[in-house]
């Protein structure tokens, strides 16, 4: 080539001098901090849940029970305002066994026995009330 007299020379990167190295404006922003909003505690409550729903599914030999089990769970239309006995009574098995399968996939959700909770509103111990600063109300 006449272009370039030394090719060997122009081959190794090591000894290229006319590029140079400019900071990205995006190396400046970059990593962004993880700020917590309601919006995203709630997208991220959500996909907790909905891993759960996958697992217990997946896990389960009776998919129509797992199924109305989440339903309950979660307060689902379908299952809204039916006893678990009448749910039993139409699925063919025993209200024992829809309790179970409920209380299983409360269990694998992490779901506080009286059900999900407004976002926001502490997990519950079972011990009394607290007040807003610490102190234990009787």
């Amino acid at each position: 080539m006449d272009y370039f007299p030394d090719e060997s020379k122009f081959q190794d990167p090591a000894d290229w001098d006319s590029a140079s190295y400019d900071d990205h404006p995006i190396e400046s922003i970059e990593p962004l901090p993880d700020h917590s909003t309601s919006y995203r505690d709630a997208a991220l409550e959500c996909m907790k849940i909905l891993r759960s729903v996958d697992v217990f599914m997946s896990q389960e030999r009776d998919p129509r029970l797992a199924w109305i089990a989440v339903s309950c769970a979660i307060g689902l239309t379908s299952t809204h305002g039916l006893a678990q006995a009448e749910i039993g009574r139409q699925i063919g098995v025993s209200e024992l066994r829809v309790r179970r399968a409920v209380g299983k996939f409360m269990k694998i959700a992490g779901i506080d026995p009286g059900g999900l909770r407004p976002l926001g509103q502490p997990r519950s111990n079972g011990g009394p009330a607290l007040k807003e600063n610490g102190q234990r109300v009787l």
